[in-house]
């Protein structure tokens, strides 16, 4: 049973937007389905699992290694902007805050510059962790280009942006994930290896407010994800038991206040209706690495969105706040024709 906020002592409750589902107390999982996808009970420990994300100075990728770390994980996190070099001009972070703040939540945080339009430093990073480690763990492929300048960018016809953005789009957005995926999997080689793809619902259909280039290349990395996920399983199944494969899936967050969107919330008017935390994200690859093998397994290849998995596992947003697990969908249902878009059935929220 979900609790209503005035039952709830959560002082970040009073000015949610009352949308989603209210945290209660942790519960297990009761649909049979649910069941059966993901299993009840966590069986993993974190601590000391070697962890890669990209995109880590601010932002999802900020959030996801924090929570890693927080977990006890080894946290290998890499970006561009260093404490004297900004990728990003007005937005705060670099890859050394976030590694610092990660090592402060109780793991350890490790920043790595590295510019993934460069497949050379993709290999010096990957070769340096085989170095230290000689394993990955977990890998999350989070990074992501926003192309210059941010007035053509946002809000703009497609006849009025430069085709340049195509290239950037996918260059740091799919095709490096692809090339990232394909040098660390041979690291991957524990029974807890896992992949995960952070993407967006903004792969099914196209909006005023983001360009085409950024629905296509939404679009294009879940395609190539979801193939090379089939392919990971058939080489590691040949050459290893069941039980070591890799689980490779892709996440789709909600609408994130990330610094960028706090920002420039005048692009994103009526967008920020109950917004996730960075960490939220997290915690949900955090609460998928911890399955169990088989439950993983199951999950191998499919899209699912941040919501959905901290609801099957009991999880829930910093603030207390556990978000509406079919909003993800919803945001989809925005973007897209009707006749693209299968009916749902919201769960139990607070009036």
């Amino acid at each position: 049973m979900f609790l209503q906020a005035s039952e709830l002592q959560h002082p970040g409750l009073a000015n949610k937007p009352r949308i989603g589902l209210v945290s209660g107390p942790r519960q297990p999982c009761s649909s049979p389905h649910m069941v059966t996808m993901m299993g009840s009970v966590p069986s993993y420990d974190l601590h000391g699992s070697v962890c890669v994300v990209t995109g880590g100075s601010r932002g999802l990728g900020k959030g996801i290694a924090l929570e890693l770390a927080a977990a006890g994980g080894i946290v290998y996190l890499t970006g561009r902007s260093t404490a004297t070099q900004k990728a990003e001009v007005l937005l705060a972070g670099s890859v050394d805050e976030t590694a610092a703040q990660a090592s402060r939540r109780g793991g350890q945080g490790i920043a790595s510059y590295v510019d993934h339009t460069l497949d050379y430093e993709g290999r010096q990073f990957v070769d340096l962790i085989a170095k230290n480690h000689g394993r990955i763990d977990i890998l999350v492929n989070n990074a992501f280009l926003l192309s210059k300048p941010d007035s053509l960018f946002f809000g703009k016809p497609v006849w009025q942006q430069p085709c340049r953005f195509f290239d950037e789009q996918f260059c740091v957005g799919a095709r490096n994930h692809v090339f990232l995926t394909m040098l660390c999997r041979p690291l991957m080689t524990g029974p807890g290896a896992t992949i995960v793809n952070v993407s967006s619902g903004g792969s099914q259909g196209n909006t005023t407010v983001f360009p085409i280039a950024y629905h296509v290349n939404k679009a294009c990395y879940d395609r190539m994800m979801a193939a090379l996920s089939l392919h990971a399983s058939l080489v590691r199944g040949h050459q290893l038991q069941k039980k070591t494969s890799i689980c490779m899936l892709t996440l789709w967050p909600g609408t994130v206040s990330t610094e960028r969107m706090v920002v420039g919330k005048r692009h994103f008017a009526g967008w920020l209706t109950d917004p996730e935390t960075t960490e939220f994200t997290g915690r949900a690859v955090v609460a998928l690495s911890r399955l169990s093998a088989e439950a993983r397994l199951r999950l191998s290849g499919r899209t699912i969105s941040s919501a959905e998995v901290l609801f099957m596992t009991g999880g829930h947003d910093v603030d207390g706040y556990r978000h509406d697990m079919y909003k993800e969908t919803m945001f989809s249902a925005a973007l897209c024709t009707p006749s693209h878009v299968a009916p749902t059935t919201r769960v139990q929220t607070v009036a």
